[in-house]
């Protein structure tokens, strides 16, 4: 997605109070026997950066609930969007984290972000970036070249966005390049968009997938309801895409196409988002409450 962009997902609230009663996630031990990008000869796959939602409460050391412009009252939508995001809307329990997005209005939200000047949802976002941009802190957790991988279950209703993505860590916020690791319109819960974009202002790009309806490789098939892993293997020839292990598509490239700079990663669910509005899939009714769930975010580099 662009940074323009936002993102949908899936459980109503019954779901959620059905998931706070059932036992914990068992989910495998981040080893890099997981990883299934091959590695360089001669090195091997290391953890390098970990969250398994294992508390109850969102760990803020590891990941921010608020997007790198965040100066205090968190972050708006990026695309004309319905949502506000909010802490409050990060649940953690039973080895996962549900962001979720429900009606109602944030009273630190600031409308002229959102669709129509009023931000009539709350909603989750995670990130590595800066806790707050104002204090001169530093991200959370950046990274050059590795593979990234996340484990959700995805909400499929027309009117939410899912997003997975990639930004550079840049406080100017000149973000020259960006790589989505998944978008998925809740409308359509079978086509799984993966893009790379770069040159001058993100003028190119490269897509994974080739329209709706199709995944590149990867099969083409409704996961309502299913975890599914999403990974991104960012080397410096190339950035490739997995879907539970399996190779979508890759992108070729060198030091004059492909980035070097330090990433933040960003997932969120976003609401009524222009793109899907653009399409002809608004929000049917904003009334209901949706929730993205994440069993693990991961990164592991080469040495």
């Amino acid at each position: 997605m662009t940074a323009a962009r936002s993102r949908l997902l899936v459980g109503g609230v019954s779901f959620l109070i059905l998931a706070a009663a059932c036992a914990p996630l068992v989910t495998a031990p981040p080893s890099s026997g997981n990883v299934p990008a091959p590695s360089a000869a001669g090195k091997q796959w290391v953890l390098s950066f970990g969250e398994e939602f294992s508390g109850t409460t969102l760990d803020t050391s590891k990941l921010s609930p608020c997007f790198d412009w965040n100066y205090g009252s968190c972050t708006g939508s990026f695309n004309g969007g319905r949502e506000w995001y909010s802490a409050a809307q990060i649940q953690v329990s039973n080895g996962t984290a549900k962001l979720v997005a429900e009606p109602g209005v944030d009273p630190k939200s600031n409308g002229s972000a959102c669709l129509g000047g009023t931000c009539s949802y709350r909603s989750g976002l995670l990130s590595t970036a800066r806790p707050l941009a104002s204090n001169g802190s530093d991200y959370l957790y950046e990274f050059t070249y590795g593979y990234v991988e996340a484990r959700m279950k995805l909400p499929t209703t027309q009117g939410f966005f899912t997003a997975l993505w990639m930004l550079p860590s840049d406080p100017s916020y000149a973000y020259q390049t960006e790589i989505d690791i998944v978008e998925v319109l809740g409308y359509d819960p079978a086509t799984m968009y993966m893009n790379y974009h770069y040159g001058s202002n993100r003028s190119q790009n490269f897509t994974a997938n080739q329209g709706t309806g199709n995944n590149g490789a990867c099969a083409v098939e409704d996961r309502t309801g299913d975890w599914v892993r999403f990974g991104l293997d960012w080397q410096p020839n190339h950035i490739a895409w997995y879907i539970d292990g399996v190779k979508c598509g890759q992108f070729n490239g060198d030091s004059s196409t492909i980035t070097s700079v330090p990433m933040q990663i960003i997932v969120n669910l976003m609401v009524d988002h222009s793109w899907e509005r653009n399409w002809g899939y608004p929000l049917a009714d904003p009334t209901i409450t949706r929730q993205l769930e994440i069993d693990y975010l991961r990164v592991y580099q080469q040495q």
